[in-house]
This record gives structure tokens, C-alpha cells and sequence, in this order.
């Protein structure tokens, strides 16, 4: 929150009062005993995580045996959405309850704003102390995402070239090293911790370390063909999407597996962390969330990575949480939910009853929260802002002359009574049934009332009141 101004100021003291007043009531019990009474928070977010390739297995097996170990001890939710399909509106949602219309961090604007409202610093003033590693660099301190936490740690500054490993290994050594200081600190021990980390493997390129790698590829994959696509990245994903590429079938089936290794390889580093509350004593008394911030595509869509597009691919995420006092064990919640609704549920399971203004998420349904889920007929909402002036102006240096005209708009996936439109400002829209998980008939063409009356509700949408942009 921005408390530059002297009312700002005086709002944000107030507050401050207030959740130093909730620290004294209901954090001195846990004195006693050398931990406090409050719960952790322990929010994992997985980058570029299809819900496709989490918590589900095939003939090889299970890719993410660590995260369903933990599931069997915490609610799963199989039908949620991101509100966005790239990383920094994605985060800023998560960090704040809000569309990326609402907080206006997305392209052309990837600065978080200092006047947003952030759960580190709810958290924070609330009397916990907030610590985040990010291996992505679209998280870093440029863009302000650092906002609220009194420990922010840029893990991808110290990642090699070329190391398969691009930050696991480093936030782990930083999360155990600080969870165990913790466990050895008497004073640090009344405090409760916010613990965050955004772990970057399965983004592109795709080249998990060994035994992963070598685990999912198919039976028979040429190593020279795989070690070309081990190197696949930016500009290809450009290349690709423009129809300038020579990847054939076989090499999209072995860039999945590649994909598939690393979402194994966050499996195992993400257990390393679970393992390690678990034997200081912590992991019960801690709320786990664990979440994609956006999908990938894989060859979809004549796409790569996660550009340019709102497909389902890029926006249906996993998510997991746990917390045994209120979050049922092996419970699967078939409702559709959005990803950023962990915002008002971690804070209403931490104790913090009053929301900031402008809050769009709901509590998740599960968690033990009156009041909790969307109501039905809530529309489900994904949001890609143009122009995309950064990817634009890049696929403009890496391919002069191509006709980037389609990629000048802005999008939204609007899924709403049964149906799931595509809108586009530019006035390409696509429409498909909301049961055609792999939107593969577009019905636009015919069903254009249809088409018109959705589209009214997104331009209704993007001009509701509060929103920081509308369609550009």
C-alpha cells in the first residue's frame, strides 16, 4: 500500500495499530511454548504448470508422485483457472485478489503498483515476516514485486548458462537454510512466516536434469534429436508461432517430454520443502498453497510457451491446499474456482477477517470459510492486455518484416453458461462449448448472436467500475 500521502499515512498507521493489536491478542499464547499459535503460510507457485501434467498419471507413470503424497493429505481443486496466462499478471492477481484489468500490471505496464494492496503486506502488518525466492526475473525488484516482503531473494541472478537447473536447487538451500534458523531462533519462532517461492523449471527451455530426463522421454528418442530440442528457446517459440518453424510431430512429442521431466523434477524439489516442515514439526501447523500461475502450450493452437494467447492450455492450473485444522484431507473439489482466490482464503485461515477495497476473488470452497465459493453463474475470466508492446517489439528484432497484425489486441476468455468465447478486440472472436476441453470447434461462425451477447458481457466487464484499463 502507498502511504506517501498524509491521509494514506494515516490510514496505514492505523492499520498497522490494529494488526499490532491482533499480534499481542492472539500471538503471546504461542510465547509460551516457543511457537506461535498463528499459522504459517507456505505459498508455492509452480511457473508455467499445466493442470494436465500435475497429479495425473499414464502408462509411465505418475509425474508428481511428491505433490500426491501431499494431496492425500489436502484438498485438491481440479476445475481451477488463472486470471491470466503469463507470469507478471498472474502473480500480481495472485498477490492481490484482483483481475489483471483491476490491477493493471500486464503489458505495456509491468510495474506492480505501489498503491496495491499485497497479501505480504496484510501479512506483514499483521506481524508476520514475509519471505520470497523467485527464480523467475519477471518477479524481480524492477517490477516491484517485492512489494511487502522483508526478505526478497532473487534466486535466477546466480543460475548459470546452460545449467539444467534453473533455481530450484538455490531457493531450496535458501528456504531449508531459513526454515531451520528458524526452527533454532527462540524469538524467531513467536513469529509466524509467510514463505514464498515461485519455482521456474517448466518454463522453456525445457532441460530437466537427470534421473527426470532421461525417466520421461519416450522409449527409442533419438539423443541427438533431444539434446537440439534440450536448446529450444526464445526466439523459437516466435518461429514456431509465426509458421516459420521446421519442428515436426515427433520433435512437439519429445519437447512434451521434456516438459513432462521437468514438471517431475519441481515434484521432487517441491518435496524437499514439504519433507523438511515436516520433520522440524511445522507442516501441519502451516498452510500449504501450491499453484500454477499459468499453463504452456505445447504445439496447441499452432502455439508455443504461453504468448498471445488465453486458450485453456495456458489457463487451466493445478492447485493444492492444505491445512489441517480446517482444509479437508483427500477431498476433491469439482466447483471452478480461480487461482487468485487463494488471496481472501489464506487470509481468512491466517486470521485476518477485513479485506482491502477492490478485492474480486472469493474464498475458496473447502477451506472452511463461511460464505465461501463463487456464486453460481459467476463468469470465469482470463485477461491478456494489449497491446503486447514487449513481445511485439521482440518478434519485430527476431523476424523483421513479419506481419504481426493478429497479435495486436487484447483478449479475454470469457466462460459463462455453458459456453466459453474467446474476445478479441480487434473483433476476432472465437466461441467454443465449455465442455470442448481442448477447444477445437470453433463455433463463432455459427452461432453469431451468441457470439455478440458474450462479447457485451466482456466489454461490460473491461468498463466496470474500478478497473485501472479496459480493451486497447
Amino acid at each position: 500500500m502507498n502511504c506517501h500521502s498524509r491521509d494514506a499515512a494515516e490510514a496505514c498507521q492505523g492499520a498497522r495499530v490494529a494488526a499490532l493489536a491482533l499480534v499481542a491478542a492472539i500471538g503471546l499464547g504461542g510465547a509460551a511454548c516457543g511457537e506461535s499459535t498463528r499459522p504459517n503460510v507456505l505459498f508455492i507457485v509452480l511457473d508455467t504448470a499445466r493442470a494436465d501434467r500435475v497429479l495425473a498419471a499414464d502408462e509411465r507413470g505418475e509425474r508428481t508422485p511428491h505433490l500426491a503424497a501431499l494431496a492425500r493429505d489436502a484438498t485438491v481443486y481440479a476445475d481451477a483457472w488463472s486470471p491470466a496466462p503469463w507470469t507478471v499478471p498472474a502473480h500480481a492477481s495472485l498477490f492481490t485478489g484482483r483481475y489483471p484489468s483491476a490491477h493493471g500490471t500486464d503489458c505495456g505496464a509491468l510495474a506492480f503498483p505501489d498503491d496495491e494492496t499485497t497479501l505480504a503486506e496484510i501479512l506483514r502488518d499483521a506481524g508476520y515476516r514475509t519471505v520470497g525466492y523467485t527464480a523467475n526475473p519477471w518477479l524481480g525488484k524492477t517490477y516491484n514485486f517485492q512489494q511487502g516482503f522483508d526478505t526478497w531473494v532473487e534466486t535466477w541472478r546466480d543460475v548459470h548458462d546452460g545449467d539444467p537447473d534453473t533455481g530450484a536447487t538455490l531457493n531450496n538451500e535458501r528456504i531449508i537454510r531459513f526454515l531451520r534458523w528458524r526452527q533454532d531462533d527462540p524469538t524467531a519462532r513467536r513469529q509466524p512466516f509467510l514463505l514464498f517461492a515461485n519455482y521456474f523449471e517448466p518454463h522453456l527451455p525445457y532441460h530437466p536434469p537427470e534421473p527426470e530426463r532421461s525417466r520421461w522421454l519416450r522409449p527409442g528418442a533419438d539423443p541427438a534429436r533431444v539434446a537440439r530440442l534440450a536448446r529450444l528457446g526464445h526466439p523459437d517459440e516466435m518461429r514456431f508461432i509465426l509458421g516459420r518453424s521446421d519442428l515436426t510431430a515427433d520433435d512437439l512429442a519429445v519437447l512434451s517430454d521434456l516438459y513432462d521431466g521437468e514438471i517431475a523434477y519441481v515434484d521432487r524439489r517441491v518435496g524437499e520443502v514439504i519433507e523438511t516442515l515436516r520433520e522440524l514439526d511445522l507442516l501441519d501447523r502451516t498452510i500449504v498453497a501450491i499453484v500454477g500461475d499459468h499453463g504452456e502450450n505445447l504445439g496447441e493452437h499452432g502455439l508455443l510457451d504461453h504468448k498471445m494467447s488465453v486458450d485453456a492450455t495456458l489457463l487451466r492450473v493445478p492447485l493444492i491446499l492444505r491445512y489441517p485444522p480446517r482444509v479437508a484431507a483427500g477431498a476433491r473439489i469439482a466447483a471452478r474456482v480461480q487461482s487468485h482466490d487463494l488471496f481472501p482464503t489464506i487470509l481468512r485461515l491466517a486470521g485476518v477477517e477485513t479485506l482491502p477495497p477492490g478485492v474480486e476473488a472469493v474464498p475458496l470452497p473447502g477451506a472452511g470459510i463461511a460464505g465461501a465459493g463463487r456464486p453460481a453463474g459467476t463468469p470465469i475470466v482470463g485477461e491478456f492486455a494489449g497491446p503486447p508492446v514487449e513481445f511485439l517489439d521482440s518478434m519485430r528484432e527476431a523476424f523483421p518484416g513479419a506481419d504481426l497484425a493478429r497479435f495486436d489486441r487484447t483478449l479475454v476468455a470469457w466462460r459463462h453458461d455453458g459456453w466459453a468465447l474467446q474476445w478479441g478486440s480487434d473483433g476476432r472472436h472465437a466461441l467454443y462449448r465449455d465442455d470442448d476441453a481442448g477447444e477445437t470447434h470453433d463455433l463463432a461462425a455459427a452461432q453469431p448472436e451468441r457470439v455478440k451477447a458474450l462479447a457485451a458481457e466482456v466489454q461490460a466487464w473491461l468498463e466496470r467500475p474500478g478497473r485501472r484499463h479496459g480493451a486497447r
